[in-house]
């Protein structure tokens, strides 16, 4: 999500026009390069501008923009500005990341944590299970009681030392 609505934008963009962006940019606390590359963006596309359809950017979007780049001998703000990226920093790191690791490297990625999906089914009767897993359930059941009998003597060693120290 941007810092700035597309209105903001398209007004300084036009501003530009009458008054020095410097200027503009110490008005409203924008960088003057920010205001200056949103002019760019709203010469070539006009009313269009500061339209953001397809984010994330699909691959193959990023690696035609990368090609159309090369192939024109664009520079990174003419070609960003071009496609109405938010920023030129965008393009320069597809830029990295397509001569490092080639179009790989391009696709988008989730962000955030995976979600966490809950296998804790209801388990069988024991009436349905194999001799085996009746073992293995007995098993995991003495293992989980021998812990839990450990943790309430450790919690009982613990009181029985904090009154000693009183």
């Amino acid at each position: 999500m941007s810092k700035h609505n597309r209105a903001f934008k398209i007004k300084l963009a036009q501003l530009v026009e009458e008054k020095n962006s410097e200027a503009l940019g110490r008005k409203y606390r924008v960088s003057a390069r920010l205001i200056r590359y949103w002019f760019q963006v709203y010469q070539i596309n006009g009313s269009n501008s500061f339209i953001h359809k397809q984010l994330p950017y699909s691959s193959e979007f990023k690696t035609h923009v990368l090609k159309t780049m090369e192939m024109n001998n664009w520079s990174l703000g003419y070609t960003s500005a071009y496609f109405d990226l938010s920023s030129p920093g965008i393009l320069f790191q597809w830029q990295k990341l397509y001569a490092r690791e080639d179009i790989s490297r391009l696709t988008p990625k989730n962000k955030g944590k995976p979600r966490v999906t809950n296998n804790s089914s209801t388990p069988k009767p024991s009436s349905e299970m194999t001799e085996k897993e009746l073992r293995e359930e007995l098993d995991y059941l003495r293992a989980e009681n021998a812990v839990l009998k450990k943790l309430e003597a450790l919690a009982q060693a613990r009181k029985k030392k904090a009154k000693t120290k009183r």
